[in-house]
């Protein structure tokens, strides 16, 4: 993954005459520079100064040692300081012949997997009358992007969700024919007995949530609290999880069911804005995509003016999407669809994955209509179904 990486890092600068990328770590905590330094014993604060013609380290006298060993010591020139007055001085001198400098920060600090770089280390370089930029779209592309075998996981572990989606609704169904009480959590727990017996695995249970539940968008049903799940209620069903294997990419998906056999109309009517905020979504994808760069809050800001249309934006609380990746959970380093919670001007490219979720939480009901789409040849590709209507349990 180094190699990788580096060589990525090296293709980007090259497009970018006078342009260095400037990235920093204390004890590992840096996800890219851990591809590079993973493994290796370092307490103290080092940089990564990824220039033309040879990348470089400033470490300090402890670290140094390590990082000279490797890789790291192999491909980069490894600089080394004893007290802070050296630090500062190597960094400057590497800088020098350096207009424009890329570190890992966001407009307004909003994007927590970018903004990375502390403020005084942005400030030094910023007094060096460097001009910084931010590293968000080098991120996005080198590591919050899939592998075709990541593509590939995902839509296994996205048909399997589908699959065990309609398992769930028909244990449902067949409580409510059968008169036998059934709940938020009983169901909960079968979904999460079915992703052990398909291999699956997932950083939180699935959420099941009956009409004013789900109007919290992460409400979570436990063993003591929970409601019960009658005619006559609006279900939603949320879940998300991988394969074991290593490297295996999420699924997520949110579906809606009804405890009947015809929908009310005040339910009917804002589930097909959120089934016609995606479908805009998806064709201004398929639309623009092949023409020019698209930042993620463009895809957002659509969707808002649709429910907006619609008289529910007050009711529409989250960012429309968010980035998939081979994490720990299912939000990944990538670009978001978000004008809301972040404006996020990264660009959409080929192996970014994201959710498309736009959701409605009124007092009395919560809803929220949710796939993955994969970005392939420039084209929106739909990995995990859609849901035109709303499930009836009792049709």
């Amino acid at each position: 993954m180094a190699m990788e990486n580096l060589a990525f890092i090296e293709r980007f600068l090259a497009a970018r005459p006078g342009s260095a990328y400037l990235s920093l770590d204390y004890e590992n905590k840096n996800p890219l520079l851990a591809s590079f330094t993973s493994g290796l014993m370092l307490t103290r604060k080092v940089a990564f100064l990824f220039k033309s013609p040879k990348p470089i380290v400033i470490a300090q006298t402890l670290d140094c040692p390590f990082l000279r060993k490797g890789y790291v010591g192999e491909r980069f020139e490894v600089l080394e300081y004893r007290d802070w007055k050296e630090y500062l001085t190597l960094l400057r001198q590497s800088l020098a012949g350096t207009a424009t400098v890329y570190m890992d920060v966001s407009e307004n600090g909003l994007l927590p997997r970018v903004s990375l770089a502390d403020y005084g280390s942005v400030a030094y370089v910023a007094s060096l009358g460097k001009e910084i930029r931010s590293s968000g779209d080098l991120l996005n592309e080198m590591i919050g992007t899939l592998s075709p075998e990541g593509e590939a996981s995902q839509k296994i572990a996205a048909d399997l969700l589908l699959a065990i989606k309609d398992e769930a609704f028909a244990y449902i169904s067949a409580a409510l024919r059968s008169n036998r009480p059934v709940d938020e959590y009983e169901v909960q727990s079968f979904i999460a007995r079915r992703f052990e017996e398909e291999g699956m695995v997932y950083d939180d249970p699935p959420i099941v949530a009956v009409n004013a539940n789900a109007s919290n968008p992460h409400y979570l049903p436990s063993k003591e609290r929970h409601s019960p799940i009658k005619q006559g209620d609006l279900i939603l069903i949320d879940m998300w999880a991988k394969k074991k294997e290593a490297g295996s990419v999420y699924g997520d998906i949110t579906w809606m069911a009804y405890a009947g056999n015809r929908l009310p109309p005040e339910m009917a009517r804002p589930f097909q804005t959120l089934v016609r905020s995606i479908d805009a979504a998806l064709a201004f994808l398929t639309s623009e995509l092949p023409k020019r760069e698209v930042a993620g809050y463009e895809v957002d800001r659509l969707v808002r003016k649709i429910v907006e249309e619609d008289g529910y934006l007050p009711y529409f609380t989250h960012r429309t999407g968010h980035s998939i990746k081979d994490d720990a959970g299912p939000h990944g380093p990538g670009v978001n669809i978000d004008d809301y919670e972040s404006h996020d001007e990264r660009k959409i490219v080929d192996g970014n994955s994201f959710s498309l979720e736009p959701g409605i939480y009124l007092p009395s009901f919560g809803m929220r209509s949710e796939t993955d789409v994969s970005i392939k040849d420039r084209k929106p590709l739909v990995v995990a179904g859609r849901q035109e209507s709303i499930v009836l349990l009792l049709d």
